[in-house]
């Protein structure tokens, strides 16, 4: 239902209708900030890919052949300006700034501490992978894209993609590990 309503959008902004681009964007930005953060890396380049990836797809909606997948042609835009984005180099940024989170009720400051530790951990090992496994990475586990999906949207094949989604999880398995090793080394 909800591709449908977007598909009704993408339709109305093909059109020029500002508001429904303004409804999409609404609709996506959060999603495609997330992911553009995930795969760049910091917020100032994230915002800018996302930023990006919109103004493309204003400029080019005349362009846009199947409104019913604009989700997958914003993530593919989105996905092609972070690996641009990546060449050129990176700025370092906290991770907090994209996802901070309030603390939920009935947890100590030190399950937030905890709780925050591992999370910046992973977001660290993630940021370690390669661009293409870490953006196979973030398009399945935090954008709930199919393998199908995700090659769509990367112009690979689906074994392609799951190839790619075993070497990030065994990279990402390694990278998690040595750093735990290292932790209990620094306690002993």
């Amino acid at each position: 239902m909800e591709e449908q309503w977007a598909a009704g959008l993408a339709r109305r902004m093909i059109s020029g209708d500002r508001d429904a681009f303004d409804e999409l964007m609404k609709q996506f930005y959060p999603g495609l900030l997330r992911a553009a953060y995930l795969i760049a890396g910091n917020r100032a380049d994230s915002e800018d890919i996302v930023q990006e990836t919109f103004a493309a797809c204003w400029a080019g909606r005349m362009r846009i052949r199947d409104p019913e997948h604009i989700g997958k042609w914003l993530y593919k835009t989105m996905t092609r300006e972070a690996w641009r984005t990546g060449r050129r180099g990176r700025r370092e940024q906290p991770v907090e700034e994209v996802f901070s989170e309030d603390t939920p009720s009935g947890y100590s400051v030190l399950d937030e501490v905890v709780s925050a530790s591992g999370k910046q951990e992973l977001l660290k090992a993630i940021a370690a992978l390669p661009v293409k496994q870490r953006t196979v990475l973030v398009l399945y586990y935090y954008n709930d894209m199919s393998a199908k999906e995700i090659a769509s949207v990367m112009g690979c094949l689906e074994g392609t993609v799951k190839s790619r989604l075993f070497t990030a999880r065994k990279n990402l398995k390694t990278a998690l590990m040595a750093r735990d090793a290292m932790g209990e080394e620094a306690l002993l």
